[in-house]
């Protein structure tokens, strides 16, 4: 299940049969244009039940995710969205959705592809997903857009229309492009992954967060690491110096909607080589204990528990690591 401010977005159930046969019948002139096969099959109640019945089976058997998309508040179906069509030697798959009429105009769409796309990468780890899009579809296209689709090239009469000529469809995909780029606590976008940073941690430490701030400042850091994921600041980290033979690592952070990907050990990976460029052999850090998945990256990333040093010396919720680079 996956949830937005707005929405929820999950497999269907048969307890949806009716409502996602009634939404059908009363959109159906709505939706031909792009989704007739999804009508004919749908004819019935018992139809419907035995499509949701299918698209179970593809799911478990990772041919294709087809799910609704529901208000959060409400609980009502208000479209569909899904990804199909998938090689998984790639891995890519063909998204596609749409908004039942009634709910146009609000952005549900964009909100809903955005967040099933994020899921696609992160979950399923796709490497590509491309949307077939009709020239005239206006809306789709900016949707599309928004949430980092680029235009491909055009598919010359792709695809026939209510029995009418063939018309062309553009093809808008989406892949993911990580940069590393060394920079400075100076830095614009490493300010504003820090303030999520400090919510983030304010929230799991609680009162105890106030206490960590006090080492935790930028001025007396010079290297940093930002990661972007198609241009947009995803996450970072930095380090400074510990002792003359070793860094400490410092900011390690990477936006929600951006993890599962494996960018914070990536991140964690080129701040080892630039400390080793540095002529430093080893690299200390530390985490809260409540720092779930830090301690399983660093763990996994060859680092071992070391007694807690410096200002983190007595604190119970405190986990120090050290690590020793190979030269």
């Amino acid at each position: 299940m996956i949830t937005t401010k707005r929405l929820i977005i999950k497999p269907y159930r048969q307890e949806d049969s009716e409502c996602f046969l009634n939404a059908l019948n009363d959109n159906s002139d709505h939706l031909y244009d792009y989704f007739a096969n999804m009508i004919k099959v749908n004819d019935n109640l018992e139809s419907t039940k035995k499509y949701f019945e299918q698209k179970d089976l593809d799911w478990k058997e990772n041919k294709s995710y087809a799910c609704g998309i529901f208000k959060k508040e409400t609980k009502e179906l208000i479209g569909h969205i899904s990804v199909r069509e998938i090689d998984w030697k790639i891995p890519k798959g063909e998204l596609a959705y749409f908004i039942f009429k009634q709910h146009n105009g609000n952005n549900f769409g964009a909100e809903a592809l955005h967040a099933f796309k994020n899921w696609c990468f992160t979950e399923k780890k796709f490497n590509r997903l491309f949307m077939k899009i009709a020239e005239e579809n206006i809306a789709s296209i900016k949707v599309a857009e928004r949430s980092g689709f680029i235009y491909e090239g055009l598919l010359k009469k792709d695809y026939r229309k209510r029995e009418q000529n063939l018309i062309d469809m553009n093809i808008y995909g989406y892949t993911e492009d990580l940069k590393l780029e060394r920079t400075n606590s100076q830095n614009a976008d490493f300010s504003k992954l820090i303030v999520e940073l400090d919510a983030n941690l304010a929230s799991r430490n609680g009162e105890m967060q106030e206490y960590f701030n006090q080492f935790n400042k930028l001025d007396s850091i010079k290297h940093v690491i930002i990661a972007y994921v198609n241009g947009t600041a995803a996450g970072c980290g930095a380090i400074k110096q510990f002792d003359s033979e070793s860094v400490e690592v410092k900011r390690m952070f990477v936006s929600e909607e951006f993890r599962g990907r494996g960018i914070a050990h990536k991140i964690l990976n080129e701040l080892e080589n630039w400390a080793k460029e540095l002529g430093y052999a080893a690299t200390v850090l530390e985490t809260s204990n409540v720092q779930v998945e830090a301690v399983k990256l660093y763990t996994k990333s060859g680092y071992a528990v070391t007694e807690n040093y410096g200002q983190y010396a007595g604190i119970e919720s405190s986990i120090c690591f050290r690590k020793e680079l190979e030269l």
